[in-house]
């Protein structure tokens, strides 16, 4: 049998496709052949060339189109381990899976989605795939798999800040049940938010990382548990006058806050106005893509936002004044 032995892909074979699919043209006509979708997926997920998902292998050979006693579907490949010797193809073990739709479809909704501001609905990715509403919410929500933050802990100046996200507005507010440990008397989830300052701001220099992560609870204990599976004990952390944030902040090398309460929003470098940013960035989008995040998926939906915040690139720096009449430089990021 043959073995492949860390078998690669071409380096130029992805940027030959990112130089060619620019608009939806070319996106349309270069995920039109189930074949090539096919090839452009194992360049994606087999990188440095095919790996067995259940052993970790790189000794696997491919059986699509041989005689096996019934013919084997496109892609399918073989652990080359004596073993194993388990059967797989470019989707096992993803968040594509055993999944029945057509590969061309999958690619167009992985193109179109990052290319959106702020996101993209079931309904228009359903008329962009030819599928059902129900599957195109099915294919958002794996993609918003493929979207989840890596392991890295966040290091440096960090700045943490809390947004309430998904719920709705009991029907009686005097109801003792329905406001019990509810702020707000609502069931929305609070969400602690940690944003990596930027290391330079340079052109074409990254914003620096965010993560979003959905509590369980409303305790102190709950956000320590959450903010310290994210950032790194040896950062500066910069929040406000909360005072579940001054428990966590003993954890931490440093720790600094600005009272909010007091009108005070900065203090020399000690400010929470890119948290708040992307706070404000999660309140436009769920009333204007998503419409309803619930506690079962709202991870997911964090996590799309958080994307496309740490897409973004710096293009320069502007001039503005501010409110008292001083000049100041801004950093400006596109994507």
């Amino acid at each position: 049998m043959a073995r492949w032995s860390k078998a690669r892909m071409p380096k130029h074979w992805l940027t030959a496709l990112e130089k060619r699919v620019r608009t939806a043209w070319d996106m349309m006509e270069a995920f039109s052949d189930e074949a090539e979708c096919r090839r452009i997926l194992e360049a994606m997920v087999w990188a440095r060339g095919h790996f067995c998902p259940f052993c970790g292998s790189l000794s696997s050979a491919p059986i699509a189109g041989r005689d096996v006693g019934k013919k084997a579907r496109p892609g399918l490949c073989q652990c080359a381990e004596p073993e194993y010797r388990g059967r797989f193809t470019v989707t096992t073990r993803t968040p594509l899976h055993s999944t029945k739709l057509k590969l061309s479809a999958l690619l167009r909704a992985i193109w179109r989605s990052p290319q959106t501001d702020k996101g993209m609905s079931s309904p228009p990715l359903a008329e962009l795939a030819g599928v059902t509403r129900t599957t195109a919410w099915w294919m958002s929500q794996m993609i918003r798999l493929l979207m989840a933050p890596g392991e890295d802990l966040l290091e440096g100046h960090i700045e943490a800040d809390e947004v309430m996200v998904g719920g709705k507005r009991r029907k009686d507010p005097s109801d003792a049940v329905a406001r019990r440990n509810k702020q707000g008397h609502t069931t929305k989830r609070p969400v602690p938010v940690t944003i990596q300052r930027p290391q330079t701001l340079e052109l074409r220099a990254s914003p620096g990382r965010a993560v979003a992560r959905p509590l369980m609870g409303v305790s102190a204990a709950a956000l320590q548990q959450v903010i310290s599976t994210v950032v790194a004990a040896t950062a500066t952390l910069m929040t406000d006058q909360h005072g579940g944030f001054a428990v966590v902040g003993r954890s931490y090398a440093d720790h600094q806050s600005v009272n909010h309460g007091q009108l005070e929003c900065v203090r020399g470098d000690v400010h929470v106005n890119s948290a708040e940013g992307f706070n404000d960035r999660v309140r436009r989008t769920v009333p204007g893509v998503f419409h309803h995040i619930s506690q079962q998926y709202s991870e997911r939906y964090l996590d799309e936002v958080a994307v496309r915040w740490n897409q973004r690139i710096c293009t320069g720096m502007a001039t503005r004044k501010s409110r008292s009449g001083k000049v100041r430089a801004r950093a400006r990021y596109d994507r």
